[in-house]
């Protein structure tokens, strides 16, 4: 099997020192065991023993980004982008070569989606979409027939959705932020930077955004792509929920919407008036007029209204301002009134001019000042008018304002045929994974003369927008998948397969092939000082399932786990279905384990002596890295207390006696250069004995006593006798997290912003210090192990039925609003919040003495509980049934004590563990280990 990396089609050559991104012709570093230029199969190169042909274009025909002549294996990554299984029959060995990409879920894809964008995009894919493996399916059709066909088949798609397709004015502050993001945190590793001088090459093409999305289905679908995309090939970006609605502003920034006006909120203080011209925007809305917002809003905040007024009839025009504090008017770019109000409590004036016919630009400016209530008016006259309110139906945010345009109507009888004419095209089995109606020749059985191949292309099916070249490959393909001795793809093939699919290699170096593209290389910067290139860029894959543990790897791979806070670019998330057996791969590519040489001194001797190495008064590896999350002396790099949580014990060793062998150019010095330490003193300067003690010493973890010199300030708060509870931002619990360390070392953190119960661990509590250290704002985390996450969102919902999603937003979005806390004699508190007319009382309280290390979690329900009220305790991978519990995470069990039973639901990762609420009192007892 070949693999086309997508580095490859950049023939530049690479700067000078930089590892893992070198030049695509002719190249023979990192080869490994193979010679460049060729290995056991013939021509070409090799990654991890897999051959590569130079010019790299056959992922991205592939893809249909690009056309090219076909390269020999190109069919095959043609029959799994297309998902041509989908619909043809394959043998079990002919599957195992087609890990193929499933089609979009259609599931709301009404309020997704304008409806306009739909019927377009039915008729003539390629066009709005270039590159996409959606065939044309109404190509066979009369030309008089195809238009009503794709109208029928949008109805019958938003007819089946709950809601309807929405614009919003595009937020300009929020665009401000997004796209920072976008060019930040690896979106353009894939899509195509959208501030670059020059065009990039291997871009996934973005539709006119602005004309197929909305912002809030965009926002979620950026916060979860697989739920709409599970194949992968659109992975989910860790974002927070404002970091995926800055983002989608940005990328609907040429929406147009009707608006009177726009407002615009001002961060930080407005000194003065001249200050609105260069303050930072802080949000930026519709509105309607010219006042300040409802009641319960931010009054008081600086605001600047920007639109035009349409004048209908020439003459002088009166133009009146009352505000309590500082305001101001221009009308035609000129100052009416207010310039010297900043001084005055009031402003209360008029002002006249002479107004032609048609639009005329207007800006208001706000600043409260002073004790009375703010207020706003602004009133005109008009020649011969009253003086009244300026109406909205005047005024507009654009001088050439969009047409508005009519909701799109549901045509039921149209949403018949369409549904008709939906199955009849076999449309549910691509996007629904049903078996085709009628059923369709077997993959090997096809006639590579007709159908889908044929040239010219078939009318009796799907246009699939292929060239002779890539028709040529696509037979090629089909030969090869029925040849007798077909055997199962190698692990080094369907390693390839995988790297290609999901676009590893666009991010990621293996054996001097991939890695970023210089035409991005840019995009890739890091958030720490003096880290160079290692501090930027992605690390490398070479030898990643010899380095890292099989357990850590597959937490990187699927649940996310990260080390490199520096780096701003994010690692995705393809879901465990579909990147779960990568682990396995790596490992059997690159596992060689090594002998580990015993140490003769007792574990606590080794401890000490690991602790003096990590030192200031030994080798000072804290001058560089971060240990148990306090900062290091110089560079911020990866954490040690992490190190044996991740990496094999035998590689570990070989990397510090050759840093360099390992990561050419690392700024990691070597401290046993030929074996021989640079610490004569401790343990004899035995190299191995100084190795087992460093690995020891960090088997602490977060346990581990800090090593001479560390620079911190450490405000631990120890728990005694008593509950302590410490408020604060904290890591993964939000700006408003509610801290609690119970006696026996067990310790929970709420979320009081989303109102959900956030982390659970054991062992020592909180260390304070970074709080006062940044005048509260710095974000401390669990100083213990075992540390859980619980899902993010809102804990409490309302299903209106067993398959409703789970709502994203949690707090204020979704009802719930949170009261304060009561503590108990113990200092234990008890949680207050409401959903709508429900209070709730939340406590939390260890387990007895003598019992497994636990707590116990009681919730209190007052009031009319609604039906379809569900509790989700948990969300992952892990989740599942154990004895009379549920595991859901490692080494945490949870079981539902009273008040009803639970169940699971979902797939892919994404189980949800809901427990559905009927009464007043539910229990649950979370506990470490088993019963």
């Amino acid at each position: 099997m070949t693999l086309y990396p997508m580095r490859a089609f950049n023939s530049q050559p690479s700067r000078e020192g930089r590892e893992g991104v070198v030049p695509h012709r002719g190249t023979a570093r990192g080869m490994g065991r193979e010679k460049a230029g060729e290995d056991a199969r013939g021509p070409g190169r090799a990654l991890g023993g897999i051959r590569v042909l130079s010019f790299g274009l056959g992922v991205f025909a592939a893809l249909g980004l690009f056309r090219a002549q076909a390269a020999p294996d190109e069919g095959l990554a043609l029959l799994r982008e297309r998902n041509c299984i989908a619909c043809h029959a394959a043998s079990p060995a002919a599957v195992e070569w087609l890990v193929s990409k499933s089609a979009p879920r259609l599931t709301d894809l009404g309020r997704r989606a304008d409806p306009v964008w739909i019927r377009k995009f039915l008729l003539s894919p390629q066009v709005m979409l270039p590159g996409t493996t959606m065939p044309e399916v109404l190509h066979g059709l009369p030309e008089n027939e195809r238009a009503a066909a794709a109208e029928a088949l949008t109805q019958h798609l938003v007819a089946s959705g709950a809601e309807a397709f929405q614009r919003q004015l595009p937020d300009r502050a929020a665009a401000a932020r997004g796209e920072a993001l976008y060019h930040q945190v690896g979106c353009v590793a894939c899509h195509a930077p959208q501030r670059a001088s020059s065009p990039t090459t291997g871009a996934v093409p973005l539709p006119v955004m602005a004309d197929k999305w909305s912002h809030d289905p965009l926002r979620r679908f950026l916060r979860d792509p697989l739920s709409i995309r599970p194949s992968g090939r659109m992975p989910a970006v860790p974002l927070s929920d404002a970091e995926a609605s800055d983002i989608a502003h940005y990328l609907l920034r040429e929406t147009r919407v009707s608006a009177p006006l726009e407002v615009i909120q001002y961060r930080g203080r407005i000194r003065a008036l001249e200050d609105f011209d260069t303050a930072e925007m802080s949000r930026t809305a519709r509105t309607d007029g010219f006042t300040l917002g409802a009641e319960g809003q931010d009054r008081r905040a600086p605001r600047r209204f920007t639109g035009w007024i349409r004048v209908e009839k020439e003459g002088v025009h009166t133009f009146h301002l009352t505000a309590t504090g500082a305001s101001r008017i221009s009308v035609d770019e000129r100052w009416l009134l207010g310039e010297d109000s900043w001084q005055r409590e009031k402003v209360e004036g008029k002002s006249s001019l002479r107004l032609n016919i048609g639009w005329h630009p207007i800006v208001v400016d706000y600043v409260h000042r002073g004790s009375q209530p703010p207020a706003l008016v602004v009133e005109w006259e008009t020649p011969g008018g009253p003086r009244e309110a300026i109406p909205a139906t005047q005024l507009s945010r654009e001088a050439d304002p969009p047409i508005p345009t009519r909701g799109f109507v549901v045509d039921q009888s149209q949403a018949s045929i369409g549904r008709d004419l939906y199955a009849r095209l076999n449309c549910a089995t691509c996007h629904e994974g049903r078996p085709p109606m009628p059923s369709l020749p077997a993959l090997t059985a096809l006639d590579p003369k007709r159908g889908c191949l044929a040239e010219p292309a078939s009318t009796s099916a799907p246009l699939q927008a292929l060239d002779a070249g890539q028709r040529t490959a696509l037979r090629g393909a089909l030969a090869r998948l029925a040849s007798a001795d077909l055997k199962a793809p190698t692990a080094t093939e369907r390693l390839a397969q995988s790297l290609t699919a999901f676009r590893c290699t666009v991010c990621h170096a293996r054996d001097g092939m991939g890695g970023v593209a210089a035409d991005r290389d840019a995009f890739f910067t890091s958030n720490g000082e003096d880290l160079g290139e290692e501090g930027r860029l992605p690390p490398g894959l070479d030898g990643v399932g010899d380095r890292l543990r099989p357990d850590w790897l597959r937490r990187v791979l699927v649940e996310g786990a990260a080390v490199r806070p520096y780096l701003n670019t994010r690692m995705p998330q393809f879901g465990v279905t579909n990147v779960g057996p990568l682990t396995e791969l790596f490992v059997q590519m690159d596992r060689r384990p090594q002998t580990i040489p015993s140490s003769p001194d007792p574990t606590d001797a080794q401890r000490e002596a690991g602790r003096r190495l990590v030192g200031t008064d030994g080798l000072s590896c804290i001058a560089c890295h971060r240990f148990n999350r306090q900062p290091a002396h110089t560079m911020q790099v990866l954490d040690l207390s992490t190190t044996t949580g991740r990496l094999n014990e035998d590689w570990f060793r070989q990397f510090l006696r050759d840093p360099n062998r390992f990561h050419p150019g690392t700024r990691m010095p070597a401290f046993w250069p030929d074996g021989v330490s640079a610490l004569p003193a401790v343990l004899g300067g035995d190299m191995h004995r100084q190795h087992a003690a460093l690995w020891t010493y960090l088997s602490e973890g977060t346990q581990a006593k800090f090593p001479e010199g560390l620079s911190r300030q450490n405000v631990e708060l120890v728990v005694g006798g008593e509950a302590v509870v410490y408020r604060g931002k904290m890591w993964e619990a939000g700006f408003r997290a509610i801290a609690t360390g119970y006696p026996g070392q067990l310790n929970v953190a709420f979320d009081a912003e989303e109102v959900r119960l956030a982390l659970l661990w054991r062992g020592r509590f909180l260390n304070a210090g970074p709080h006062w250290g940044v005048q509260g704002m710095g974000r401390i985390r669990p100083l213990g192990s075992d540390v859980v996450l619980l899902p993010h969102g809102p804990s409490l919902a309302v299903l209106a039925a067993q398959d409703t999603p789970w709502p994203i937003e949690g707090g204020r979005e979704s009802g719930l609003r949170f009261s304060g806390y009561q503590l108990d004699d113990r200092k234990q508190p008890t949680l207050l919040y409401r959903l709508g007319e429900v209070a709730v009382e939340d406590r939390v309280q260890p387990l007895a003495i003598g019992t497994p290390a636990g707590l116990r979690r009681t919730l209190k329900f007052t009031g009319a509980v609604p039906t379809g009220l569900h509790l989700r305790v948990a969300m992952g991978p892990d989740v599942a049934g154990v004895g009379d519990g549920w595991r859901i995470a490692e080494g945490m069990t949870v079981r539902i004590t009273g008040g009803g039973s639970a169940r699971v639901r979902g797939e892919g990762g994404k189980q949800e563990l809901l427990v559905p609420i009927s009464g007043g009192i539910q229990e649950l007892e979370y506990v470490w280990g088993t019963r």
